[in-house]
């Protein structure tokens, strides 16, 4: 009897396995996008805010369209993973031959490595995508189990060496395949120019190669020419917390470098420390009761205002041939608005409402953030330029390079600002930062950032009374985060003063390093945030003020007097010899630069911004508002920002405190339910402002008072000398 063998199955054919990859990736792509969908849509709805209730019963259509616009972004990638997929699985059919269902499972099997590569190399280089904390235990075994060395070398092969030998493996296989196809059509002569073409396509779709600026070295600047001037700061970046100040961590390098070579104006003072109203105060050169913008939700009619009325130092030094540019990320989305003379502005656009809710959208879908550091990604998504999430620390410090090469090359003077978040609640940064000083053994909720309730941010004002809880194991993970992010800032600094080095830019360029405010950090009487009260030292108003200044006499010096942010303007127009606006406010800072003074008896006058949070004063009743979410609304006539109601804008000045700050004294004025509530500090024997003495100091309680109102009231300034005549604060004695 003759047994008969089954017939074989004749193996599927190129073209099937190809359809049926492309099929699978599809299907997978489909499941992943149903359940992003599902994702922002069960998130949204656990939100519970007012403004989440207008985002979906306002813009809903709005937010519908957003996820479909996104769906280009999944058919692209169904295009690569099916480029990718399909060899490895025509590779495999060859070796083991199988049929339709095993070309879909080792398909599906292949998109989903490809899925989980790209969420690791997330993880890794852009931790702030997202949560991806159930996924770090791996990474933190490799580098407990086999040392930081091998982790590197595990970071180094998924970020770099695997996706290279992917695509180089990819193009030899699809090179074959084209040669053994135009091998059969004997049309070798027109595979080399297409392979000629394809290669310069890909150059074109990454940027590398096209478009690219000079990085030859140029000799330095004729030092004739005007100087040019750089400014680059951090949001929330405080004094205190840098190695060139005296704090006890290496956090600031790199600055610290500029500070031998330079100025450090030590005890630089903000006016008032919210980002939007310092911003205006700086380029301005105005306080804020003069140019109008007193909190962070102006309406159109007061940025109108600035834009039409107000100094500014951009349009100042574009009037005598400056290049004027402000680069930053979402931070510095004000200068949309309020461009302060500025001619190039290329910042992300936080504070606009449907902006915010299309990187909501986005975010979700962990397929896009591929698209989000190249210029594929940036002609199908326009909007990216715009989120908070694209425009990181790196982006923002390629972009100044970037452009301090062109002006290498055209030798035109410029302004630039360079305005970072890397210091900006809610702390958080790459990884690498983030573990600099924390404890690595620290499990708690604020592993990467500040665990912060939007709900509870928005929605309430007794979330201080919460923070004020925090144990001291939190208190300090915060601050070891915090100092990270300070080292993230410095890094970027350093590579910005590199390049301009290797451009021959250094030697003819001012470069001031400053913030708009510094942070409140659970000293005494506070909690977090800035701008909301002068209870504690001087930490939420004292911003660093390191300046570069080529020529100077005496590099390395030290200022410990007081000084101001809104003096840079004058300063910066005496320096390069550009007269300055009659209507800045501020005062030079060229005698101290210049070493033809040792005091100008300046004095910082503040207040306060937008109170978010109810002020605790013991044994008094201070004024307060209701939360965000009842004092302002989404102004559909204002590019959808976020404004503060018309009747509350009184209100808001109400609340506000104001303060005047001399070498020695700190005078406090809060607006209280009954009378006016007035606090007096004697910083040399008590720096953190824990007890009030104006009871022993009436007559420094006075003048100050006095000046404070004059300020207030009729927009005069007093300095120190005027305040106290030829007394001699320090040798003023307390009254028994």
């Amino acid at each position: 009897m003759t047994v008969t063998e089954p017939p074989q199955r004749a193996p599927l054919s190129r073209l099937q396995i190809f359809k049926l990859v492309v099929l699978t990736v599809l299907g997978t792509l489909v499941a992943w996008y149903v359940s992003a969908v599902a994702s922002f849509a069960g998130n949204t709805y656990g939100f519970n805010n007012r403004f989440t209730e207008i985002a979906i019963k306002t813009h809903w259509w709005y937010l519908i369209w957003s996820n479909v616009v996104v769906l280009k972004g999944y058919l692209l990638v169904a295009v690569g993973y099916a480029l990718l997929i399909y060899p490895l699985v025509l590779v495999w059919s060859r070796v083991r031959p199988f049929g339709r269902w095993g070309v879909v499972w080792r398909a599906a099997m292949f998109a989903g490595v490809l899925y989980g590569f790209f969420i690791v190399r997330l993880m890794l280089e852009k931790p702030y995508f997202g949560d991806y904390r159930y996924l770090e235990g791996w990474y933190y075994a490799v580098g407990s189990w086999f040392g930081k060395g091998v982790q590197g070398l595990v970071h180094g092969f998924v970020v770099n060496v695997f996706p290279s030998l992917t695509v180089v493996v990819a193009v030899a296989f699809y090179a074959s395949e084209m040669r053994r196809w135009f091998g059969r059509a004997a049309k070798p002569l027109l595979f080399s120019a297409m392979s000629v073409v394809a290669m310069m396509g890909v150059l074109v779709v990454s940027g590398y190669g096209v478009g690219r600026d000079s990085a030859g070295r140029l000799d330095p600047l004729d030092k004739s020419k005007p100087k040019n001037i750089l400014i680059l700061a951090s949001d929330s970046l405080r004094a205190d917390h840098l190695s060139c100040n005296g704090y006890h961590r290496p956090t600031s390098p790199s600055i610290d470098r500029l500070a031998e070579g330079g100025i450090n104006f030590q005890k630089c003072m903000t006016p008032i420390a919210s980002t939007l109203e310092s911003l205006v105060t700086i380029f301005s050169s105005q306080y804020p009761h003069t140019h109008g913008i007193h909190h962070m939700f102006p309406n159109r009619a007061m940025v109108d205002k600035v834009n039409a009325e107000s100094p500014a130092l951009a349009r100042t030094l574009r009037d005598n041939g400056y290049d004027t540019a402000v680069i930053g990320d979402w931070c510095a989305c004000g200068f949309n608005e309020l461009p302060m003379g500025f001619e190039d502005i290329t910042v992300a656009d936080f504070d606009n409402f449907r902006t915010y809710m299309s990187e909501v959208v986005y975010l979700h879908h962990q397929i896009l953030p591929l698209f989000f550091d190249n210029r594929v990604g940036h002609m199908l998504f326009p909007k990216l330029r715009s989120f908070a999430n694209y425009m990181t620390p790196d982006v923002v410090t390629e972009q100044v390079i970037d452009r301090l090469k062109k002006r290498a090359e055209d030798e035109k003077p410029f302004l630039m600002f360079a305005f970072y978040s890397c210091t900006h609640l809610p702390y958080k940064t790459p990884r690498q930062y983030a573990e600099l000083w924390g404890d690595p053994k620290y499990d708690g909720p604020h592993d990467h950032e500040l665990a912060l309730n939007v709900d509870e941010f928005i929605g309430g004002t007794d979330i201080n009374e919460k923070w004020s809880k925090f144990p001291p194991k939190e208190v300090q993970r915060i601050n070891d985060l915090y100092d990270g992010c300070i080292r993230m800032f410095d890094d970027c600094v350093g590579r910005v003063v590199a390049s301009m080095k290797d451009q021959g830019l250094l030697d003819n360029t001012i470069i001031i390093v400053t913030g708009d405010h510094g942070d409140d950090l659970f000293e005494p009487n506070v909690t977090f945030g800035h701008g909301l009260t002068f209870n504690g030292g001087d930490q939420a108003n004292n911003v660093p003020a390191v300046m570069h200044i080529p020529g100077l006499a005496t590099p390395g010096k030290q200022v410990k007097n007081v000084v101001r942010t809104i003096d840079y303007a004058p300063t910066i127009c005496e320096l390069v010899g550009v007269p300055a606006d009659k209507r800045f406010e501020g005062k030079s800072l060229a005698p101290y630069i210049r070493g033809e003074s040792n005091d100008l008896s300046l004095g910082f006058y503040g207040e306060t911004s937008y109170l978010f949070f109810r002020r605790k004063i013991p044994g008094e009743k201070p004024l307060h508002i209701p939360p965000m979410d009842e004092t302002t609304f989404i102004d559909p006539d204002f590019d959808f920002h976020f404004v503060l109601k018309d009747k509350f804008q009184d209100a808001v000045l109400q609340t506000k405190e104001r303060t005047l700050r001399t070498e020695r004294f700190k005078f406090i004025r809060t607006p209280g339910e009954d009378r006016p509530i007035r606090r007096l500090f004697d910083l040399n024997a008590d720096p953190h402002c824990e007890r009030d003495v104006k009871d022993r100091f009436p007559d420094v309680t006075e003048r100050l008072t006095l000046a404070l109102d004059k300020w207030a009231a009729e927009k005069k300034e007093s300095t120190v000398r005027e305040i106290f005549g030829i007394i001699d604060e320090q040798t003023i004695q307390p009254k028994e």
